[in-house]
């Protein structure tokens, strides 16, 4: 029994770590591009493949051209739409500031002055909200949000956007959806984005993917219902193809230079200065929707990051340069392929700065998801040997001591898989609901594994009554 467990034990390690799909991304057609774009377009070629990425857009702009587009793997072209995920907030902070500007919102007043109802209105302004310092915990939603310890800090939060698409809908009178289409998508003419998932997937929106022990398999869109859900449109469910992008790039590069297009000059520098000090290995400001990033850079980078169940999305503005880059993908792996996902659209940014890009092995993926799946394998084992070994336990029931018995089995059979229930909360602060969304395998490793020990600690506790009645 032991070597046979001990042999398929081994064999899914090798299947699971080695049999990763490795034609997810096609190799990209030759271009004529040359120099730093002829650089950049081989270096994603080369990384979206090695990061078993199935389809990638990137779109490189100035003030007036656009420099680089490219489709990879199985997107038709750089007009195909691709949900944003958090990049969304750049858009509502957009909405805002020109609300701000046409004097319908004042930035430092209580957020109450435009949701009488709205709990701790009184406590919060849209300043707050704009920059994640309203004391508002990460995981809390329109339902359960208050306002804790941390205001004034800069904590992470989808119900602060939330608030924000409530106030653009208070004040403009028009739901969310309409004043964003009205005031950023048709003013610049980007017929391929949506702020529903009807005109997303009217528009063409590329299938998403999450992954599932280094495969990628398709999913749809866990698109929010309403304002109560965690992560709201205004939040993280905008979509929109990289042409489009890269014109809403083009229009925060054109307001630097002074030709106001959706705010003023003085609006857009507000929007990537003003904002909340970020420490850590490489300090940042969030700035209304913006990561303001200097250090250690040798010129100031604005770039915001998105994630949702079956994508991420990346865009930058270089102001000194005047560049724009967006860069999208359809696949959600959180375990291994958003840490390469950040290197690879980081490279495209480092490579206009005249920097070394970030390398990308071929070897990262499947090493990567192999570790991984051995990790799981072992967790699986554990929750599954004590079913396996019943026989020798029954066995060994007559035998030792009472109390020894029943510690053993709580501690096994009760505390264990208590302990890899919340595992994630205990360790990386994160709710399983959280971790069910963006992680399926492990949440379905640490579920079915807790659901095996408490279930062999039903039966086992069975066995010893009825072996105990019949003694």
């Amino acid at each position: 029994m032991k070597k046979f467990i001990v042999s398929i034990l081994v064999l899914l390690c090798i299947i699971a770590g080695f049999c990763t799909p490795l034609t997810a991304t096609a190799e990209t057609e030759s271009s004529n591009y040359s120099g730093v774009y002829g650089q950049i377009d081989e270096y994603l070629g080369s990384a979206f493949k090695a990061a078993r990425i199935p389809s990638a857009s990137v779109v490189i702009v100035d003030k007036d051209s656009v420099q680089f587009d490219r489709a990879y793997g199985n997107c038709p072209d750089t007009q195909t739409p691709f949900l944003l995920g958090s990049v969304s907030k750049s858009f509502t902070a957009l909405c805002i500031m020109k609300l701000c500007e046409d004097g319908m919102i004042d930035l430092n007043a209580n957020i109450s002055t435009y949701l009488p109802d709205a709990r701790y209105g009184k406590e919060i302004t849209v300043i707050q909200l704009l920059n994640h310092s309203a004391g508002i915990d990460t995981y809390q939603t329109l339902k359960n949000y208050k306002v804790g310890k941390n205001r004034g800090k800069h904590v992470y939060a989808n119900v602060n956007y939330t608030l924000l698409g409530q106030i653009i809908e208070s004040v403009s009178g028009v739901s969310y959806e309409e004043y964003v289409e009205q005031n950023i998508f048709e003013p610049l003419k980007m017929t391929k984005s949506a702020a529903s998932l009807q005109k997303a997937e009217a528009n063409g929106l590329i299938t998403g993917y999450e992954n599932f022990f280094g495969f990628n398999v398709s999913k749809k869109p866990q698109y929010p219902k309403d304002y109560n859900d965690w992560i709201t449109v205004p939040a993280g469910y905008l979509s929109s193809s990289a042409t489009d992008l890269g014109k809403y790039l083009q229009s925060y590069i054109t307001s630097l230079n002074g030709e106001k297009v959706i705010v003023s000059q003085e609006g857009v520098n507000q929007m990537f200065t003003d904002g909340v000090d970020v420490g850590g290995e490489i300090p940042y400001r969030y700035c209304m929707g913006w990561n303001r990033i200097r250090e250690p850079l040798e010129e100031t980078v604005l770039r915001h990051s998105g994630l949702v169940e079956t994508g991420m999305s990346c865009i930058y503005v270089l102001p000194e340069r005047g560049l724009g880059v967006a860069v999208l993908i359809n696949t959600n792996d959180f375990l291994v392929a958003q840490n390469m996902m950040d290197s690879i659209d980081w490279s495209v940014t480092l490579m206009l700065l005249s920097m070394q890009p970030n390398s990308i092995a071929n070897w990262e993926y499947p090493l990567y998801h192999f570790l991984y799946d051995m990790l799981f394998i072992i967790i699986f084992a554990i929750a599954v040997l004590p079913l396996a070994l019943l026989k020798v336990h029954i066995k060994r029931l007559p035998r030792g001591k009472r109390w020894v018995k029943i510690c053993a089995l709580i501690a096994l059979h009760a505390v264990l898989p208590t302990l890899i229930l919340l595992f994630p909360i205990i360790f990386v602060s994160t709710p399983l609901w959280v971790v069910n969304a963006f992680v399926p395998d492990l949440f379905a490793v640490l579920a079915i594994s807790s659901l095996l020990l408490y279930a062999g600690g039903v039966v086992k506790s069975a066995l010893w009554i009825y072996l105990k009645k019949r003694s």
